[in-house]
């Protein structure tokens, strides 16, 4: 936006209504396009879970993401670590493991016992790595989902307990509902 003062010091009144308007017009279609996120937002599918202790499991264990930060619905049941689907659609999940020194842990995403896509992290250096995986996959309304060991090995140790900050977590969010 520009001001053209002439000569007079006199100011285009014209122009600067026009910009204004123009302005005006901006912070309404910039404040309905907010508005629209906050109310898709609020109505929203989501949730998201962490693992608040070092946990071993065995070969075909669910993992219990026992610390429920947020959960819009109440759809994620932390005693048994399964989202059921509230509607179908495209939904969006992402799991992230914390393993270290010398352990394994090989996890998969499923959808009413249907493997949708797995994770391996295989940590032989003394420290710690997280590893995170994202997969997004139609989900019919009551189906259950949740992240569980492969059969691949008897043990697998999820979650450092030298990192009381780093905690292996569990992430949903309905991308678009379908009939």
């Amino acid at each position: 936006m520009s001001i053209h003062i002439n000569s007079n010091d006199t100011v285009d009144v014209v122009a600067l209504k026009q910009n204004v308007e123009s302005l005006k017009n901006q912070v309404h279609n910039l404040s309905s396009l907010i508005e629209n996120d906050i109310n898709s937002y609020k109505q929203g599918v989501f949730f998201f879970a962490k693992l608040s202790r070092l946990t071993y499991l065995n070969k075909n264990s669910i993992v219990k993401f026992n610390e429920v930060v947020t959960d819009s619905g109440n759809n994620f049941n932390h005693g048994n670590g399964m989202f059921v689907a509230p509607v179908s659609g495209y939904y969006q999940f992402s799991w992230t493991t914390f393993t270290y020194s010398d352990k394994i842990v090989d996890t998969e995403l499923r959808v009413d016992n249907v493997i949708v896509d797995a994770m391996y992290a295989h940590i032989s250096a003394s420290s710690s790595v997280p590893a995170t995986k994202i997969a997004i996959c139609w989900v019919n309304k009551g189906d259950h989902v949740w992240i569980q060991t492969t059969n691949s090995y008897t043990e697998n140790a999820i979650h450092n307990p030298n990192q009381s900050n780093a905690k292996s977590s569990f992430l949903g969010f309905l991308i678009e509902e379908k009939e």
